[in-house]
């Protein structure tokens, strides 16, 4: 046995010059493949139920994992009709939602309550880098009895690496259930002033009061004039 493997091994050492075949090198196997990781783009809510008139906020957060992104541009839907945008900055023109990526500059960022749309799109300040944070935040405010899913616009929607490849994932949506009008209660109670009134009220005992009362004031003149009479005629029958 050991004669016959010093044999093989002997057989397997090429010798010099080298006077057999030629065999090609083999060709060096392909790098490693790139990342296969996707940007999620998610939808979350504090409250999905609410009635008309008030509001609730739905963030819009993006995960790229490990992948490094360079830019994104993200449109969603909602329904006009139940639902719609309160406007973030008052003082610009348009509406616009919350936009809370400090890592970024935002190109556009508008909110369309007639058609339902909403477009949020930004450039990673500097070189790529990963994303796995909420980048804006939207406030709606319900305006009638109804349903509205606000989703992200998956076909409409890109998550761009720094050589401009959509690595874009998976998105989510949220339903919104909007019921009746809000009760409200007022803050103050409001008061009425009473003027008072410029004489006493007259009722049937007032007048019968008064009537005794006239009555017995004739009595007293009318006494009072007798006896008047009567002790100016005293000295008068004394002296006959």
């Amino acid at each position: 046995m050991d004669k016959l493997i010093g044999k093989v091994i002997a057989q397997s050492e090429p010798t010099f010059p080298y006077e057999g075949p030629f065999v090609p090198p083999t060709p060096p196997g392909p790098g490693p493949s790139p990342s296969t990781d996707k940007a999620n783009v998610k939808l979350t809510t504090g409250s999905s139920t609410l009635q008309v008139g008030a509001t609730t906020t739905c963030d819009i957060n993006i995960e790229s994992s490990e992948r490094e992104l360079k830019s994104y541009s993200i449109k969603i839907s909602f329904d006009p009709n139940t639902l719609e945008v309160v406007d973030s900055v008052p003082s610009q023109t348009g509406t616009q939602v919350s936009f809370l990526d400090q890592f970024s500059v935002a190109s556009n960022n508008t909110a369309d309550n007639t058609t339902g749309a909403i477009n949020l799109t930004a450039s990673i300040s500097g070189s790529a880098q990963t994303i796995n944070r909420r980048i804006a935040q939207i406030t709606f405010r319900a305006k009638r009895t109804g349903t509205s899913v606000v989703s992200v616009m998956k076909s409409q929607s890109s998550t761009l690496t720094d050589d401009g490849e959509n690595v874009i994932g998976a998105t989510t949506s949220v339903n919104y259930s909007v019921t009746g009008q809000t009760s409200t209660i007022p803050t103050t109670i409001p008061t009425t002033t009473t003027s008072p009134p410029s004489q006493l009220p007259q009722s049937g005992i007032f007048d019968s009061l008064a009537a005794l009362a006239s009555i017995f004031a004739g009595l007293l003149m009318l006494f009072t004039g007798i006896k008047t009479i009567s002790e100016k005629r005293k000295p008068n029958d004394f002296d006959s």
